[in-house]
């Protein structure tokens, strides 16, 4: 229950139920509701008998629109990819952060036994911190199996570096001069 109804606090309650108001109105558009209600798809993309590739995008000036219907999308897809006796594939999420996806980390710890890869791409780890909170994003940096790293600065750049570890090696050198060899 609403704390401001048990308080029969109505005024915020009123304003809890504009501001919904106001987030619904703007997933009101006529090519959501186009996508959105069809039923000639279906996101079971690694059915061995229908296999698919799906592209999904979304608008750097409409993240907060489109990112929780992206989100839905590609939770339900998560569920239909991740079981055993599917073809093999590949989830590959560029700039993750944009949507929230509830425990990813549930989805890298078992799709590889269903042969799911999942790849995803971080501009830093300050940006998942941010988006997903603390806790979520340092279990999700640490199941991680493999990671591929540009340039990063910062707190990423010396997590990566105690990850990798360092490694001696030997070295060897000759220097020549005027006649010594050493």
């Amino acid at each position: 229950m609403n704390p401001a109804y048990l308080n029969d606090v109505m005024e915020q309650l009123e304003g809890q139920i504009a501001s919904a108001k106001i987030a619904m109105a703007r997933l009101s558009s006529p090519q959501l509701y186009y996508v959105l209600s069809g039923n000639d798809f279906n996101l079971d993309i690694n059915n061995p008998e229908e296999p698919k590739i799906v592209c999904m995008g979304n608008n750097p000036q409409k993240i907060q629109i489109y990112g929780a219907v992206l989100s839905l999308y590609v939770s339900r897809l998560i569920k239909q990819v991740n079981q055993k006796g599917k073809q093999k594939s590949s989830l590959i999420f560029d700039e993750f952060s944009t949507i929230y996806l509830n425990n990813m980390d549930s989805l890298i710890a078992t799709a590889r036994s269903n042969k799911v890869a999942s790849c995803l791409g971080i501009q830093d780890f300050s940006q998942l911190r941010k988006d997903y909170g603390l806790e979520q994003a340092v279990v999700i940096m640490n199941i991680t199996g493999n990671i591929i790293s540009g340039q990063v600065t910062g707190d990423t750049a010396k997590q990566l570096s105690d990850r990798f570890g360092k490694i001696m090696q030997d070295r060897e050198s000759l220097s020549i001069n005027s006649g010594d060899n050493t």
